[in-house]
């Protein structure tokens, strides 16, 4: 029983330790030609598929 709470703590600690820096917040802003994020401009890749569309009948 000892052994499965601690290999508990061990996977909980270490699962919240990644996703404290995954996870981080955006200031969103937009100045008239591109997206900003945390002042700074990035290309934002999106995609999207219509699967009625992209099947072979």
């Amino acid at each position: 029983m000892r052994l499965k709470i601690v290999l508990f703590l061990i996977a909980f600690v270490s699962r919240s330790s990644l996703a404290i820096g995954f996870f981080k917040p955006f200031n969103v802003s937009y100045d008239g030609r591109a997206l900003l994020l945390d002042g700074q401009r990035r290309i934002l890749i999106s995609a999207g598929i219509h699967y009625p569309r992209a099947a072979p009948e």
